[in-house]
Parts: structure tokens; C-alpha cells; sequence
């Protein structure tokens, strides 16, 4: 695990940067959600809650496990409104003079090969970019929806317009 995710300037600023994604729940649930954000990208993966916890969060914070459990039930805390948190935020870096450039929106579907026979969600899938005469597969259809919105970007003393691209969601499409 790498000890940028542990130096305090790096912690303070996934605190404030994931903390906004959850404007509607208490000041401590949105810094225990935020914990878990950044645990899951020092660990690289999320296996499980508690997995997180024993692995990085209970040497990083002084929570319980439970509290973690509460957090992730609260109500407030949806993945629409989690959704809308992003595309405010990619709103929100377009700087005024690009106010009247297009705003991209992309969707995409992935297909995810699964070998074996019990694994939640697994259907049998076209892919219509394979050319080898094997078109359908077991597996997961993943959609995802991304925001690109236009910024200024400076290039050999010029400003050019340049996009990022803004994950918003995420979902597994089941057969």
C-alpha cells in the first residue's frame, strides 16, 4: 500500500473532495463514506466492508466497524444523489468562458467474461465487436455514463479547449 494515501495534505484533501459527494447526510457520515472511498483505492478493491476495515480503516481512523454498516445504510445517501454530486461537481469546473461549449455525454456498455456457473447477474451475452465466430459468452454487461465538460488547457503559450471526462455511474445490466 502506498504511503500517499496515508500523508495527512493527501487525507485532507480526499476528505474534503469525497466528503462533498454526500451533501445530504451529517458531517460524520460523510466523513466515515469518505474513509471508505479512500480505502478502497489504498486497497485497490473492495472486497468487503470489512474487509476495508481490517485491512486499512481501523489503523487509519478510530471508528468501529459498525459505524462504517451505519453509514453505508443512511437513507440520505443514495446513488442518485451521489450521481447528481458528480455532474454538480463537473459543472462546476467549466470556467466561464466555456459556459456555451457542448457538454458530452457518454454511455458505454462493457461485457465481462465469467468462467464458472455461479456468480450472481451471469448471462449469456452477444459481443458484437468479436469476429472469431464466438459471439456468445457467459458474462456481465457493465453500462456506464460519463460527463465530459470542456476546460481551458495551455499549450505552448495558447489556451486550447480540452475536455475531462467525469464518471458519473455506473450499473450491471442483468439479462
Amino acid at each position: 500500500m502506498s504511503q500517499l494515501y496515508t500523508s495527512q495534505p493527501t487525507v485532507n484533501r480526499f476528505l474534503t473532495t469525497f466528503s462533498s459527494l454526500f451533501p445530504s447526510a451529517t458531517r460524520r457520515t460523510r466523513h466515515l463514506l469518505a474513509w471508505l472511498l479512500i480505502a478502497q483505492l489504498a486497497l485497490e478493491s473492495a472486497p468487503s466492508v470489512r474487509c476495508l476495515f481490517r485491512q486499512f480503516l481501523s489503523k487509519q481512523t478510530d471508528a468501529s466497524l459498525n459505524s462504517y454498516y451505519r453509514a453505508l445504510g443512511n437513507g440520505l445517501v443514495t446513488d442518485a444523489s451521489i450521481r447528481q454530486a458528480l455532474a454538480l461537481q463537473a459543472l462546476a469546473i467549466v470556467p466561464e468562458a466555456l459556459r456555451q461549449e457542448p457538454i458530452l455525454l457518454s454511455v458505454d456498455d462493457t461485457s465481462i467474461a465469467k468462467w464458472g456457473k455461479h456468480f450472481d447477474g451471469v448471462g449469456i451475452l452477444y459481443d458484437h465487436a468479436k469476429h472469431d465466430g464466438k459471439s456468445y459468452f457467459n458474462g456481465h454487461a457493465f453500462v456506464s455514463l460519463t460527463m465530459s465538460v470542456p476546460v481551458l488547457h495551455e499549450t505552448a503559450g495558447k489556451q486550447q479547449i480540452r475536455y475531462i471526462a467525469v464518471p458519473i455511474g455506473y450499473v450491471m445490466r442483468t439479462s
